[in-house]
């Protein structure tokens, strides 16, 4: 079959583009590309004078005191201090921010696609096919500076904002000469029985595949030569349909069976302890007077494994009782996991006016996994002496490498004009090869033994071999020019952002036949039943094909031109005022591709194509010294994701459904406000705060009729929607008490923040959708979300400890249908405690406690259990040098 080649093909897409544009008479001209202009931000530089939480903190609370807009910050030291190894766990202390799947942050409990991320204020690609977000959990601590979370919208962000926006801010170039390393190991409690592993898997330090996994060189060329590969098929393309082509096509399906990796056989081993290490360095060097170069580097590996239990079931509906088709209450597996990383920092310091940096960053995150899944599918779910043992073994590489130059310039001689521009090129890849799928029936006899055996079926075994590359580029530019007019100053401001991405998606699937084996040679083990000379023994009518009902490849493009405009005005500093307008004229388009590789359907019916004006207002008045009111309104647009919008079959590693995408989506638009009221005080800080979002034509996933009993799931446009709630936070010292208590108690602190909101859509039926609540809570949606934190400081700095807890309400996990009530994902109480010892000041000794409360995660269907999965508690404990 003829692959594209998107390095051959993208450009071609993103012409195709253009040109389905004009074909609807919007008249747009295809450009290279274009990008969503980076979030501006105060540029802050921080040197670790001692350990203390509390002070790292409130450095946090200040900085967030002076953003014109509503936003959450979290520093380094606090993701430090609370133990979190990457981005994703340090957000879910964030108020109103939870963490789904430990990837995915939901803000004011909105999904995953209401949030977007920020790469040091570009965008770059995800390496998850199946979302438009980033896997917040491929960023480590090691290489973030802070984290900031806007609430609410600013006209120089991309105007695809929904709950909010994070910009993950990399370490910047240091003040001081510093050398880091670190050291650490942990263990989970799920890991005290042996784990499953096979040949070449699980234990590849390098998270690298060696090749085996890979499409063979054999098989790719048969693909190219004869296409779809059927002994019919392969027959006419030696010459015809004749019994001597018919003869040598057969031999050639079965030859081509040897060249899959078949040594798969999984077998148990002790669970390694995990290792983490990390190494950074940094320096600041004076090249001349005022000129001084900068250099910052670091490297991270972790390596971790942890075992799988979990229990998953489907249901119909009889009467008031859910009747299960599938059940599947003994499921157990391993994840092997590798994450490494590396970032490469330059910078430029030309005296105090004018500064280049330049940034590269690779994250690397693989993941090998062994399932197996001991229960009742709908073939077998009525019938005692039989049920299932599915195996599946899931290999997948997630890259991503940016390359990032920016620069900022002030201009005293033009009325202090300040100008920040960046270029980032980014590239993301998934690749999945090798990843294999099969089923043993077991069935139980007379005399009760059991006899298991591989099923004797055309698709007795699922191969595939997948591989989703993602490439963007960003530019934009931002000038500020700032003006007094009597009591007033104010702020000028404007820029622009070119944005384009390109995607090449492909997966191969092979099936193998074992009709004409018997039964005996089927209760084998994997290696044994396709062992080359059962392949290759003509009785056995052993055969290949490569999957042609379903097409799994598409090309992919994106293209945005945004400018915005916008003034801040600040009246005697007792009022400010921002306000702005973002201009974005963007272009999509999805192209699924046969099984053949020539493209499906018409290119016109797989275009998005809008533009609009996207307008946003903050008011802040300071009250006093210490308190200060916001206020805040915008308008901006959540895009449906590109695999969301074409229409090909996926399975949601995150949740094992099926998932097919749907080219009718439109966009969610969104009227937000805000109200907020803060008080700072020394070290102290309260907040509280009330918003409001208006939805229109929100995107909601919804399962259609399945035809095996098992989920599948897609996509649809509900008819409006809003979320609404309150939100709460607080840092407080305990410094209030007198006598030896309060001298004891000065030791303590205590933060935390609470949201309380409610949401409705109004959806409507769907064909092949039967959706029993039309007036519901938007998927993802909680009711209440906590974060509180005891902390705990030495008076010499040599011991600190913080204890965190964390909950969030019930949530939909998908709708039900068929008179089936919704499913909702239950609260989820985490506990974690960490302890660090600093012997000496350059010395840390830290210690790691996570779900002290063991608690797991379910999803219930009516009170039955839909999906669990143990969580397990797990310890850490890390040794690091600072210089």
């Amino acid at each position: 079959m003829q692959k594209f080649n998107f390095s051959r093909v993208g450009r071609s897409v993103l012409l195709a583009l253009s040109t389905a544009t004009a074909l609807v008479s919007l008249g747009a001209v295809a450009q290279d590309a274009t990008e969503p202009a980076p979030q501006s931000e105060a540029d802050v530089e921080r040197i670790s004078v001692s350990g203390r939480l509390m002070s790292s903190a409130a450095s946090a609370a200040a900085e967030r005191r002076e953003q014109p807009y509503v936003a959450e910050l979290l520093g380094m030291e606090q993701i430090s201090r609370a133990g979190d190894s990457n981005a994703a766990t340090a957000l879910r202390r964030v108020t109103g921010l939870t963490l789904v799947k430990d990837k995915f942050i939901y803000v004011r409990g909105l999904g995953e696609r209401y949030s977007s991320t920020l790469l040091n204020g570009a965008q770059v690609p995800s390496p998850d096919p199946t979302r438009n977000v980033i896997p917040l959990d491929m960023f480590p601590a090691g290489i973030i500076e802070s984290l900031v979370v806007q609430k609410a919208y600013s006209p120089e962000l991309p105007a695809a904002f929904g709950g909010g926006n994070v910009n993950i801010r990399t370490t910047a170039i240091p003040l001081q000469t510093s050398f880091n390393v670190a050291v650490g190991t942990g263990y989970s409690s799920l890991n005290s029985d042996d784990g499953f592993d096979y040949a070449g898997g699980g234990d590849d330090w390098r998270g690298k595949d060696d090749g085996r996994r890979s499409i063979s060189p054999e098989l790719a060329a048969a693909q190219q030569q004869y296409g779809i590969l059927t002994p019919v098929n392969i027959a006419e393309a030696l010459g015809g349909i004749n019994a001597g082509n018919l003869a040598q096509a057969e031999t050639i399906v079965r030859e081509l069976g040897t060249a899959f990796n078949r040594d798969v056989d999984v077998s148990r081993d002790s669970v390694k302890p995990d290792f983490d290490g990390s190494v950074s360095f940094g320096s600041r060097f004076d090249l001349a007077k005022n000129v001084v170069f900068g250099v910052m580097t670091g490297l991270s590996y972790d390596r971790s494994t942890q075992n799988i239990e979990e229990q998953e079931r489907y249901y119909s509906v009889s009467g008031d009782s859910l009747v299960p088709l599938n059940r599947y209450d003994d499921i157990k597996g391993t994840e092997h996991q590798i994450k490494m990383s590396g970032m490469l920092n330059f910078g430029l310091e030309l005296g105090v006016d004018h500064r280049i940096e330049s940034s590269t960053i690779y994250l690397s995150d693989t993941k090998d996994e062994v399932k197996i899944k001991n229960g009742d599918s709908i073939e077998t779910i009525n019938e005692n002496n039989r049920s299932n043992t599915d195996t599946s073994i899931t290999y997948e590489e997630r890259t991503m490498l940016s390359n990032q130059l920016r620069g900022r310039h002030n201009f005293p001689y033009l009325m202090d004009l300040a100008l920040d521009w960046q270029y980032t090129d980014a590239k993301a890849r998934r690749y999945a090869p090798g990843e294999i799928e099969y089923r043993y029936l077991n069935e139980t006899q007379s005399d009760g033994s059991v006899f298991s055996f591989l099923r004797r079926n055309q698709n007795a075994v699922n191969y595939s071999f997948g591989d989703m590359k993602d490439n963007t580029e960003n530019l934009s530019w931002n000038a500020k020019l700032p003006l007094t007019l009597g009591k007033a100053e104010m702020t000028l401001s404007g820029g622009y952002a070119y944005f384009e991405r390109s995607r090449n998606a492909q997966t191969d699937r092979f099936n193998f036949d074992t009709v004409g084996y018997s039964l005996e040679q089927l209760s084998g083990s994997f290696s044994e039943i396709f062992s080359d000379s059962n392949i290759l023994d003509a009785a056995n009518g052993f055969k290949i094909s490569n999957v042609t009902t379903q097409a799994d490849d598409y090309l992919a493009a994106q293209m945005i031109d945004a400018g915005y405009a916008a003034l801040e005005v600040n009246y005697d500093y007792k009022f400010r005022l921002n306000l702005g307008v973002r201009y974005e004229d963007f272009k999509q388009i999805s192209l699924p591709l046969t099984a053949e590789g020539e493209l499906s359907g018409e290119v016109t019916d797989s275009v998005l194509l809008e533009d609009g004006f996207y307008p946003a207002l903050s008011l802040t008045w300071f009250v006093t010294d210490d308190l200060q009111a916001r206020f805040g309104y915008s308008q901006t647009v959540v895009r449906p994701d590109l695999r969301e919008v074409t229409p090909v079959l996926y399975v949601d590693p995150l949740t094992d459904f099926k998932v097919t995408g749907f080219s009718g989506l439109q966009s969610t638009d969104i009227n937000s406000a805000d109200v907020r009221l803060e008080w700072y005080y020394d070290n102290s800080n309260y907040s509280l705060g009330l918003f409001y979002k208006d939805l229109k034509n929100p995107i909601e996933a919804v399962e259609l009729s399945g035809s095996d009993g098992n989920l599948l799931m897609s996509f649809r446009n509900a008819q409006d929607g809003k979320v609404y709630g309150a939100e709460a936070e607080f840092l407080q010292q305990l410094d209030m008490f007198g006598g030896d208590f309060g001298q004891l108690a000065n030791n303590f602190f205590v933060a935390g923040n609470l949201t309380v909101s409610e949401s409705e859509i109004n959806i409507q039926r769907f064909p092949g959708a039967n959706l029993t609540n039309l007036t519901r809570s938007l998927s993802g949606h909680s009711k209440y979300v906590a974060n509180l934190q005891l902390g705990f400081d030495s008076d010499n700095n040599q011991h600190n400890a913080t204890l965190t807890y964390n909950v969030f309400g019930k949530r939909i996990a998908f709708a039900g249908v068929n008179d089936k009530d919704d499913a909702f994902e239950q609260p989820f109480h985490s506990l974690d405690l960490t302890y660090s010892y600093m012997p000496q000041e350059s010395m840390t000794v830290k210690l790691g406690l996570k779900n002290l409360l063991d608690e797991d995660v379910e999803i219930l269907q009516q009170g039955e259990v839909l999906q669990k999965r143990i969580e397990g508690q797990s310890f850490g404990l890390s040794f690091s040098y600072k210089y």
